[in-house]
This record gives C-alpha cells, sequence and structure tokens, in this order.
C-alpha cells in the first residue's frame, strides 16, 4: 500500500505556485518532495473541492463492508445447491444466487457472489482449483445476430438399463444443435443407431421446420456432418445447401472451434446422469425437458447480462438464409480445393531455390525455377476467398501474397497456360500469371510480384515498381507489366 502523505507535505503542494517569479518547475517540485506528479495534482484539486480537508488522508475503510450472515443464509445456500446438484444443473455460487432470486429464497439483504462462494468453501462443498483459467482470460468470439450460424455436434450416451455390477447400458446418439449468436437450443434429439447423416438431416429438418434456416451450419468434420476437408461432399451438406444454408468445419483435431457445443455436453449430460434415463422413450422426454429449462430458466453466464438463452434469442436481430440454394458445384470445388492442398502437403514443403523435393512438378522453360505441384491442373473454377486478415490464397500447396485491395471473393480459372482468378461478383479479372509459374523466391508464404509475369487489377504503383524490379533481376524480357490481359476491344476479360 502506497504511503499517504504528511500535512505537512500537503500543505506546501497546495502553497505551490506555478507563477512565481524564480519558482522551482512542477517537476522540480515534485522531485524535491519525493512526490509523484499525479499525486501533485490529485491534492491540489482535491483542495478546490474539499477546502482543507485535503490535508488529511482518506479513510482507507472499504466502502462496503462484507456482511456476516446468520446461519439461516448459509442453510438457504446450501439447500438450493443441493436441490441443483440432485437436478442435475449447475451449482456454482453464480448459479445459486441466479436461482435464489428467481425463487424468492433470498430475502434481502442478498448475499453476492463472491459471499456464497465463502460459505460453500468453508462449508467444504466444493474443491479450490487454483490452476484453472479466470474468467477474464477468456476470449469469447461468437456471431453478431440469432440465425447467423448454428452449431451441431453429437455425442453417445448410454442409458441405465444395465443388469448386473459391470454391465454397460445400451448405446444411444445425442444431436446437441444450438444458436451461435444467443446459445439457444434449437433441437436437439436422440436416436438408437450411431452417428449417421441422416439422423443428423431430421434433426436439422425438424429445427428448420421450427425456426428456419441459418446462414451457415458449423460442425466438426465427422462423415456424418461434413466431409469437404476430405475431398468430399457429405448428404448433411447436399441438405443444407438446397435450403441456402453453407456447411462448415473447424480444422482438424480442433474441438475448440466449436467450443459452444462441446461445453453444452457437460451441461445435458449432468442433467441426464442425474436423471439416469433407462429407454430411448425416456431419453427423449428428459431432453424435452432440459430443453425447457435450459432456453427459459437457467441463466447464461456468457451471455450479456447472464440471461436466459431464450431471452436472446427473443432479443436478438435474427439474420437467417435468404433461402437461395447452394450449387452442389460450389461444394465440390470447395472439396477439391482442400483435397489438392492436402496432396501438396503430404507430398513435401514447396520447393524453392531451384530443389525439387517432388515427383511431380510444371514443366519449366529452359533456366527457369521449377515449382513443384500437388494434384491435378483442372479446367474447372474453384472458389477462393481473401480477407483483409488473410490476403493471400494457395496455388498447388503454395501460399501466395497479395495486396489488401484485392480483398473478396473469387473463381479460379487454370489452363495449360495460365493461372487467372475474377471476382465472383462483377466477373472482373483480378490476379493473373501464365503458366508454368516461374519465381526466384527464398521461402514461403511470397509475395504475387515474385512471380513471373504476374498482373493484378489497378496495381498501386509501389506494387509495379517492385514486380518490374524483380522482373529486370530475375526474368529479363521486353514485357509490360503495368495491367491484367485485355481482350481484343481492349477491356479486362471476364469470366
Amino acid at each position: 500500500m502506497p504511503r499517504s502523505l504528511s500535512p505537512a507535505v500537503r500543505r506546501q503542494i497546495i502553497e505551490y505556485d506555478p507563477l512565481a517569479a524564480d519558482g522551482p518547475s512542477v517537476t522540480e517540485f515534485c522531485q524535491r518532495l519525493n512526490i509523484s506528479r499525479p499525486s501533485f495534482y490529485n491534492i491540489r484539486r482535491r483542495f478546490l473541492r474539499e477546502g482543507n480537508t485535503a490535508l488529511n488522508p482518506r479513510s482507507s475503510a472499504p466502502l462496503n463492508p462484507v456482511r456476516t450472515f446468520d446461519q439461516k443464509t448459509t442453510e438457504i445456500v446450501l439447500r438450493i445447491r443441493a436441490r441443483l446438484k440432485k437436478e442435475g444443473w449447475d451449482n456454482g455460487p453464480k448459479s445459486i444466487w441466479f436461482t435464489g432470486i428467481d425463487t424468492g429464497e433470498f430475502a434481502s439483504p442478498i448475499p453476492s457472489v463472491a459471499t456464497i462462494a465463502r460459505i460453500l468453501a468453508s462449508s467444504g462443498v466444493t474443491n479450490a482449483n487454483p490452476r484453472k483459467r479466470p474468467r477474464t482470460a477468456w476470449l469469447r468470439f461468437s456471431r453478431a445476430a440469432a440465425m447467423e450460424m448454428w452449431q451441431l455436434d453429437a455425442f453417445e450416451y448410454r442409458l441405465a438399463d444395465a443388469q448386473g455390477p459391470n454391465a454397460l447400458g445400451t448405446k444411444v446418439t445425442v444431436y446437441q444443435l444450438l444458436d451461435d449468436s444467443t446459445r439457444f437450443d434449437v433441437g436437439t434429439m436422440c436416436f438408437a443407431t450411431p452417428e449417421n447423416s441422416t439422423d443428423a438431416i431430421i434433426t436439422l429438418r425438424s429445427a428448420i421446420t421450427d425456426h428456419g434456416v441459418p446462414k451457415e451450419l458449423l460442425s466438426d468434420n465427422g462423415t456424418a456432418f461434413n466431409q469437404a476437408r476430405r475431398g468430399n461432399i457429405s448428404a448433411t451438406e447436399r441438405f443444407l445447401a438446397d435450403r441456402g444454408c453453407l456447411g462448415i468445419t473447424g480444422r482438424g483435431s480442433h474441438p475448440q472451434t466449436q467450443g459452444k457445443n462441446e461445453r453444452s455436453h457437460q451441461t445435458i449430460l449432468r442433467f441426464l446422469d442425474a436423471n439416469a434415463p433407462d429407454t430411448l422413450e425416456q431419453l427423449t422426454a428428459l431432453i424435452i425437458a432440459y430443453r425447457a429449462y435450459y432456453n427459459y430458466r437457467r441463466r447464461h453466464q456468457a451471455l450479456p447480462g447472464s440471461m436466459t438463452p431464450g431471452q436472446a434469442w427473443d432479443a436478438a436481430e435474427h439474420r437467417p438464409a435468404d433461402g437461395t440454394p447452394i450449387s452442389h458445384d460450389v461444394l465440390q470445388a470447395r472439396a477439391d480445393s482442400y483435397r489438392d492442398k492436402s496432396l501438396a502437403d503430404q507430398s513435401g514443403v514447396a520447393v524453392f531455390g531451384g530443389v525439387d523435393l517432388r515427383e511431380t512438378t510444371i514443366p519449366a522453360e529452359p533456366g527457369a525455377q521449377q515449382v513443384p505441384h500437388g494434384g491435378r491442373l483442372r479446367d474447372s473454377s474453384d472458389h477462393v476467398v481473401i480477407t483483409r486478415a488473410n490476403p493471400q490464397f494457395y496455388f498447388h500447396g503454395l501460399r501466395i501474397k497479395v495486396p489488401t485491395t484485392l480483398v473478396g471473393t473469387y473463381q479460379v480459372v487454370t489452363t495449360e497456360t495460365e493461372f487467372a482468378m475474377f471476382d465472383a461478383f462483377s466477373g472482373v479479372e483480378s490476379i493473373y500469371f501464365p503458366l508454368p509459374m516461374r519465381t526466384d523466391a527464398a521461402q514461403e508464404p511470397f509475395p504475387l510480384w515474385q512471380i513471373e509475369g504476374a498482373k493484378i487489377r489497378d496495381p498501386k504503383p509501389a506494387w509495379l515498381h517492385k514486380h518490374q524490379t524483380y522482373e529486370k533481376e530475375h526474368f529479363p524480357a521486353d514485357r509490360d507489366y503495368t495491367s491484367l490481359p485485355t481482350s481484343s476491344a481492349g477491356q479486362l476479360r471476364r469470366l
């Protein structure tokens, strides 16, 4: 705790005249008294507001002293916790505080969350967990509006129908479906069969019937949900695309991307274990009861004001899909792009400096750098999204950086002699370079201007200067690299 200044020092600060002739400056004055400039100005401001009261330090007693609650409050806290635990709901200090307020069990003055935590700790019903990360260290990511994205995940659950001490219950599958923005449970369901696309589609169809079509559906890379990263299209993806919803996934072995759904598994599992259903019918009834309590009675601590998901769902702006079907060709192009990148990664790191580490390379002109590639050369279109946070694209496993002025969505068209990217909305050609690709880049990712013959839409003078200088040094030729290829009419090519 910092030391308090004596009344004598405070009097000198108050009587200091910054306009006095031959007087010290504020900095020199503070150095003489061994005080900081903020302390100097704080005492002078306090003197202007409070007068001579500023000669003495303020009381260090807490503004809100800790209340000591009687045994009755302790009994209420422990009773609420025991009831929540028996019913299978969260029973931490915040959950007890909200429940006590909602049910009216807490009389005025209402104990704080910290007081409830002290009561639980002193009663010995909780365990300290010092390794747990504090909530202030968490970074939360969620969509801004409801219906922008749903999260779908499934987990196995065993019914309580086992006979004998070592017997295992019947295995069933629970599909949990949440809205990313509001955490609203839009359609959790259970089935007797293992995870499969048929049951996933039934779950989605029921939720879409009740709430509409979301813009996107986030899932893991399970074969029942999304096979894009395997180079295929699942039945679930086709079902969603036909209704205008795009299925997306997190990267492999990274469940944190689906963190909201993964965390919600704990809540529903705790509830189901507390009630121990022994038939699928009982499990279905419990899930219906769970959704009603979870959506409209259980306060969600990740939502503003710890409101319920139902309150957040009703208050939020809804931005569902517009109903325009997504072509299956778009899904296949995305799957092909994932497969090509996987093939490139499996075949090794991109080759630079003239060393070929892969069996397959693009034929190069004599004396040119050979750049390897993975996968096949296609005469088809792929969709590529270039963002401001990640201004680059992949070509046969190579990462190529582009100016942020080219942020947008593009269709890729390749032939035996050309690589081109056309704006997906205007159809204007935005990026081009001839094939086979030639570069003397020494490391990856490398900028587009280091590719021989590269051109972009509306290049900046700095980009042109770097590209032309690089061309003259590494690929001297009589070329004009100031613009993209043009048609006979002198206009930019269009897709």
